[in-house]
């Protein structure tokens, strides 16, 4: 479950469609709190400049007419049941409030005993009316102005002026509820709609991927599929179809090129090699022989350096990767072991191996054993004498198959790594050596059949003179490389 909800996240369409609904429910928000302030939060202001205007103007009748004046206008007011209204001092006690339970909203401290006289407040309080059964008269909120009544030598009397304000409360909380409900229902579809859209978008995606993995697998049969809706996604699909025909062609011919090549210049090769070998027998022991012999011998040059170039354009058209088995490279590799140790006694070398068993590869034996010589044969090559070579196959640190080949000899620049996998490159640039710069080229292309990484790094050397080369062949797990087709 963990899982799924992980993949899921990381679905470029799911996140894009959670993102849409996100804003939508932000800007659902962004509307009711617009609605809430227009209906509720506007309302509640109007009252609180109206209570304050109406305790200004019975300050006003106090300081024109009197105490008397204020009673009688308090009660009158009373009477017209638009306000709440208390007047309170020593000697009286008038308005409609002193017939209500009043508490505060957030207690139980009654509000015309727990006032303070010098000053003024604005208080939401609950009020109700005590000799009344119905519901809809009990705790109704209001809000009030308390403050005094004063004259020059003091406070007269405490005056509360307040209005009913249920209706407006219950209007912002129908407001409230419906957008809270709205926007919960708003993101539960986005979330169910973004998950939809995702799954039928991924499902094309997985389709195009699989697409991919066949077709660098080598199989250029394999074509998009398409519904013919002419969306973007079948218009995709329709130009990749177009485009791996085009491909299917290009390599059709040039395996066609390929073949009639290597059939036109092979037998003529062999035939030159051949009557070169002959005529140097037939001379005996002169040294026009020894040329004709030399001859024969650059001829075979050719001709391997011919067949490993069509080898390598092969291998990277992925031919042969239905081929590839479960291999346990611990019996070839003790055989290759045990072929070049006496190769590198004879060159001054110190050879040794450390085979672990068990370590299963899906593998072309053949090709990997080509890979392994060509890379062993590399360190007798260029590893001085005395020098060590070491052949390894282990489990890395994330448990994926390695085969190296380490030695102590000069090395490989870092920055000629990558270089050196290219095609008649070297870099002895004198051409003393043997060679053709194709070694290393066809174990690249080895490793790209088996998806496996080939990489270098610093071997066995203790000098930066002589750092030496570690060359390894890392393959994926056996788990891993199934995902991929």
């Amino acid at each position: 479950m963990i899982e799924a909800i992980k993949k899921l996240s990381r679905n470029t369409l799911f996140r894009l469609s959670l993102l849409g609904a996100f804003l939508f429910v932000l800007s659902l928000l962004i509307v009711a709190m617009s609605v809430y302030y227009a209906t509720v939060t506007s309302e509640l202001r109007r009252v609180d400049r109206l209570v304050e205007s109406e305790h200004a103007e019975i300050q006003k009748i106090f300081d024109e007419k009197g105490f008397q004046a204020v009673e009688r206008e308090v009660t009158i007011r009373t009477a017209s049941s638009e306000g709440l209204y208390g007047l309170v001092n020593d000697r009286v006690a008038v308005g409609n409030l002193f017939f209500q339970t009043v508490t505060k909203e957030d207690g139980e401290l009654p509000l015309l005993t727990g006032l303070e006289p010098e000053q003024f407040a604005k208080i939401p309080f609950l009020y109700s009316n005590p000799q009344s059964d119905e519901e809809d008269l009990q705790d109704r909120r209001a809000r009030a102005l308390v403050g005094p009544i004063r004259t020059e030598n003091g406070v007269v009397a405490i005056l509360v002026v307040g209005r009913d304000v249920e209706a407006t409360m219950r209007t912002g909380a129908k407001v409230r509820n419906a957008v809270l409900t709205s926007s919960g229902i708003a993101l539960i579809l986005g979330l169910i709609s973004s998950w939809f859209v995702s799954r039928i978008f991924t499902r094309r995606v997985e389709a195009f991927n699989k697409l991919a993995d066949d077709v660098r697998s080598g199989n250029l049969d394999r074509r998009a599929p398409r519904n013919y809706s002419e969306d973007e996604m079948d218009m995709l699909a329709e130009h990749l179809n177009a485009m791996l025909d085009h491909i299917d062609r290009l390599m059709k011919a040039m395996r066609y090129a390929g073949d009639s090549v290597a059939h036109d210049l092979r037998t003529p090769l062999t035939r030159l090699r051949t009557r070169l070998e002959s005529a140097a027998i037939d001379l005996g022991d002169s040294p026009e022989a020894d040329t004709l012999f030399a001859a024969a011998e650059d001829a075979s040059e050719l001709l391997q350096t011919f067949d490993g170039v069509l080898r390598i354009a092969r291998l990277e058209a992925g031919e042969r990767r239905e081929l590839l088995t479960d291999v346990d490279p611990k019996p070839m590799l003790d055989d290759l072991a045990e072929l070049y140790e006496p190769a590198c006694e004879d060159a001054g070398l110190s050879f040794t191996s450390d085979v672990a068993s068990g370590v299963m590869v899906l593998a072309d034996r053949g090709l990997l054993s080509q890979a392994v010589s060509n890379l062993i044969e590399n360190a007798i090559k260029y590893t001085p004498k005395g020098g060590k070579i070491h052949l390894k196959l282990t489990k890395n640190k994330s448990g994926r198959p390695e085969i190296s080949i380490s030695d102590d000899g000069p090395g490989i620049p870092e920055g000629d790594r990558e270089r050196v996998k290219e095609r008649f490159v070297r870099l002895d640039k004198s051409r003393t050596l043997p060679g053709s710069g194709l070694g290393l080229a066809l174990v690249d292309a080895v490793a790209d059949l088996h998806r496996a990484e080939f990489a270098m790094e610093t071997g066995l050397g203790e000098t930066p003179e002589s750092p030496g080369l570690k060359a390894k062949l890392v393959f994926p797990r056996r788990r891993s490389f199934k995902t991929k087709g």
